[in-house]
């Protein structure tokens, strides 16, 4: 009897091993749970160069965008910057006058009125930068003509 339970023991055994080897195959040929690869729709050369065209122009338009986003912002901070730095420097006059002569108070607020008049002329060219950029952005180049066929 110990024979047979030794051999069946070693059956189960072998089973055993054949059941889980059989089961560590099958999730090696599980299908990619990331995704699938790129869809072909055509193995040609003139579709995959249609393709890899278009998604250059789609990276560079969105590339195109981003460039002027970044433009638009950082006109837009110049423009916030210059009217904090116009603000600071009037309540900053506006303390010194009125604690200053009358004769001294007066030439502080000349002296104020010609950096603010700088200040002024900073705002219109910045204004005027992200009217151009504005209009860029309304009226972009042409793209560029596709190449010839051979």
């Amino acid at each position: 009897m110990a024979v047979t339970t030794r051999a069946g023991l070693a059956v189960l055994l072998l089973a055993a091993t054949m059941l889980a080897s059989a089961a560590a195959l099958a999730q090696s040929v599980r299908p990619n749970r990331y995704g699938t690869g790129p869809a072909t729709t055509g193995s040609d050369a003139r579709s995959t160069y249609q393709r890899q065209r278009a998604l250059a122009d789609d990276a560079e338009s969105n590339r195109a965008e981003a460039v002027g986003r970044a433009e638009r912002d950082r006109i837009a901070v110049a423009i916030d910057s210059n009217r904090q730095r116009m603000q600071a420097d009037r309540a900053r006059t506006d303390r010194r006058r009125a604690h200053a002569s009358p004769a001294e108070a007066e030439r502080l607020r000349l002296d104020f009125e010609q950096r603010r008049l700088a200040y002024e002329r900073q705002r219109e060219d910045l204004e005027r930068q992200r009217a151009e950029a504005e209009s860029t952005r309304a009226n972009p180049q042409p793209p560029p003509p596709p190449p010839p066929r051979r």
